[in-house]
């Protein structure tokens, strides 16, 4: 019955990453390199995930489906240059140099660390499993390049609005689809409008995680994109 329901919700996310694709060719790049990778996390994370937060129906049948991996791409590509399409800004290399060198692997590592450890290794639920990654990671960014913080304000805000489309659209088509796939026996079964407070919580979090991501990573600061077009 809702065996479409879960590619209804990330298409209704692909339709941000499209636009955003279409009118900014300088930020593609950017876009795809997040994608790819959070689009891996994302068929890696629903193992956990499926466990004890949700079980949707996939296209194949199977627990990890390819909307996984849509998902996890279009989400991460959108909000990681969010920012820069909002407030038609761009980017440019940050004079100062780290004292240490930044490496994604590094990020990855730390990230996978906490949710993975958390939830295999302590037996947590996989929503306190990603509050500790994703404040980890987001205490650790922005801590260290508190310039980043209006980013990552954007993409909190911004992925919560893609929360209601998530939610929204899926529910609008076939009615019932969160009260058949969520487990809420293991959540609060408290509403955000039609969002689940802990998915809601997810999406604001990812949000500021994801958009100075790729800043930091690459040591890059966000300006004007009239003065980027002219330097």
């Amino acid at each position: 019955m809702y065996e479409y329901s879960y590619l209804y919700a990330t298409l209704s996310v692909g339709i941000f990453w499209g636009f955003f694709f279409l009118i900014r060719p300088d930020l593609r790049p950017t876009m795809l390199i997040i994608s790819f990778l959070f689009g891996i996390g994302g068929l890696l994370s629903e193992f956990v995930y499926a466990g004890d937060w949700w079980d949707p129906v996939t296209l194949t049948g199977t627990t990890v489906g390819i909307e996984d991996f849509l998902f996890g791409f279009f989400f991460s590509g959108s909000v990681a240059v969010c920012y820069e399409v909002i407030f038609i800004r761009g980017y440019e290399k940050r004079e100062h140099t780290p004292k240490w060198p930044v490496r994604f692997r590094y990020i990855a590592l730390i990230t996978c660390t906490v949710f993975f450890g958390s939830t295999l290794v302590f037996m947590l639920h996989s929503f306190v499993a990603t509050v500790l990654a994703f404040g980890i990671c987001i205490v650790l960014i922005l801590s260290l390049r508190k310039d980043l913080i209006n980013n990552a304000v954007t993409g909190s805000l911004f992925s919560c609005i893609m929360a209601f489309t998530f939610f929204g659209v899926p529910e609008w088509i076939n009615s019932g689809w969160v009260k058949a796939t969520w487990s809420f026996h293991n959540l609060s079964g408290i509403f955000v409008l039609h969002v689940p407070l802990e998915d809601f919580i997810w999406f604001a979090m990812a949000g500021a995680f994801i958009a100075p991501l790729h800043k930091f990573w690459k040591n890059n600061r966000s300006i004007a994109l009239s003065e980027q077009k002219n330097s």
